[in-house]
């Protein structure tokens, strides 16, 4: 049994809430921006259905505020040492790479904490050890891996370029190798730190499917690039060689916009790879972890995504040129058309009414660390 989740909010009527908590935001000074999120996340979690119930948000605009607060100090300080005392910010940069994992740990639980479907509230168990492995330790081992084959590959290269060659192959397969790795404990730390009460979610995230994906990723980039080359050759080629020979000859033919043109496009064309290729990436990565996600105490229920690449990067496009159009006002409408995707693809597997769960009321006194996290861009998740 499958159940659908379904997001039954509307961009004019979220557009009211939007423009209300701009406009006390900037009359305030930024102190309504803690009501504003706190109004936001209830809307959207609100509007966010799931066999026949609504999902909700329960944290205080005043813990918003004091975590903002001295977020926006830490902020302040670290600015005004980067302006005057350059040696003093590096410094501070480097105590908040070090504070970064704690930070990533901190504000997933307290959003976990603060979301609550049925009454009861989900949580977020996974240990700040793990957090400084996955995000700190094990990618400095392997930036210092990979550092140290390049080194070789130097000191190889320099008698022998053929040979210095190979350890600069075998090094980049092993960043890659690497990064994938990474990348999968990074998703199995969420998988499986999250809970439902008294139900634990787990999951066994493969690093082959990361390589594998990522590979066909780079395929696809490749022959997506190797497509518009090939266009762009059939295409502007005379005039390129016009450009290269002749001034006049320039002049004469309309060079100038040509080359002018084929530039402009050849960025765009970059653009709609990335965004081809990463779209690709995110709907294949996305799927099969919520396909390897299950309740740890029965295997009945579980979590379903139908992302595909042409929906997202449809969804993508459209958003973007939606923002530009309005010059920023559309965001109302972008916010909830992504929550309504989103929603649209994603399902939870098994009998929910059959779902029996206990849960306690979870309380988090301080976002502090939640809004450092957002302040310096932090929030990671499995989304």
């Amino acid at each position: 049994m499958d159940n659908q989740i379904k997001f039954y909010g509307q961009g004019r009527e979220f557009f009211g809430i939007w423009l209300v908590n701009l406009l006390l935001s900037v009359v305030t000074i930024g102190i309504y921006s803690a009501w504003a999120k706190v109004r936001t996340k209830k809307y959207f979690y609100g509007n966010t259905d799931l066999a026949g119930d609504r999902f909700d948000y329960h944290a205080k605009p005043i813990q918003i505020l004091k975590g903002r607060m001295v977020a926006m100090l830490f902020v302040l300080i670290w600015f005004v040492c980067n302006q005057l005392f350059p040696t003093l910010s590096l410094l501070l940069m480097l105590i908040f790479i070090l504070l970064a994992p704690w930070l990533i740990h901190s504000n997933t639980r307290f959003d976990a904490r603060m979301t609550s479907f049925r009454n009861v509230h989900f949580n977020f168990t996974g240990s700040v050890k793990s957090a400084y492995n996955v995000f700190l330790f094990w990618p400095l081992i392997c930036a210092v891996l990979i550092a140290c084959c390049l080194l070789i590959s130097a000191a190889i290269g320099g008698s022998s370029w053929l040979g210095g060659l190979i350890v600069s192959g075998l090094s980049l397969l092993l960043g890659f190798v690497l990064f994938c790795w990474v990348s999968a404990e990074i998703a199995s730390y969420f998988v499986n730190g999250y809970h439902y009460g008294s139900c634990s979610f787990s999951g066994k995230i493969d690093t082959k499917q990361y390589v594998t994906t990522y590979l066909q990723g780079a395929v696809l980039a490749t022959v997506l690039t190797a497509l518009m080359v090939g266009t762009g050759i059939a295409l502007f080629g005379y005039s390129f060689h016009d450009i290269s020979n002749s001034g006049e000859g320039i002049a004469a033919n309309g060079g100038d916009f040509t080359m002018i043109f084929a530039i402009f496009s050849s960025y765009i064309v970059f653009i709609l790879i990335m965004l081809i290729t990463s779209g690709f990436i995110q709907a294949r990565l996305r799927n099969y972890i919520f396909s390897e996600i299950s309740i740890k105490e029965t295997a009945e229920y579980g979590l379903i995504s139908r992302m595909t690449t042409k929906g997202l990067i449809t969804l993508m496009l459209s958003n973007f040129i939606l923002l530009v159009v309005s010059v920023g006002f559309a965001r109302p409408w972008v916010m909830v058309r992504t929550a309504k995707y989103v929603a649209s693809v994603t399902a939870v597997q098994g009998d929910l009414n059959a779902l029996t769960v206990e849960g306690d009321t979870l309380n988090a006194s301080s976002a502090v660390a939640d809004e450092l996290a957002e302040a310096f861009d932090l929030n990671i998740g499995i989304g």
